[in-house]
């Protein structure tokens, strides 16, 4: 599992755990804090890859959402990341 790059200002309320890089639950948290609140950069430093990865699990605003499945439907990205594992859209 590839280390996430965490910026100390999208964590601002939360005590990062000492198991940061393997807790799937902060990694999850984390991809959807940058997702909500993060900038271009912090996208850049997680990845597509990430974000593909976790996607399908996060409960995001609505147009974030739409945003991304959008996104990732595109022909050459799809090719390039694959299909999304479609859940419910109140999985969390």
């Amino acid at each position: 599992m590839k280390p996430l790059p965490i910026n100390e200002k999208l964590v601002w309320d939360y005590d990062i755990p000492e198991d940061a890089q393997t807790n799937e639950a902060f990694r999850e948290w984390y991809v959807k804090r940058v997702l909500t609140h993060g900038t271009m950069s912090d996208i850049r430093a997680i990845g597509l890859a990430t974000i593909h990865r976790y996607l399908p699990y996060l409960f995001l605003p609505q147009d974030i959402r739409e945003f991304w499945y959008w996104y990732f439907a595109q022909p050459q990205v799809k090719e390039q990341y694959g299909n999304l594992n479609t859940l419910p859209e109140t999985a969390s």
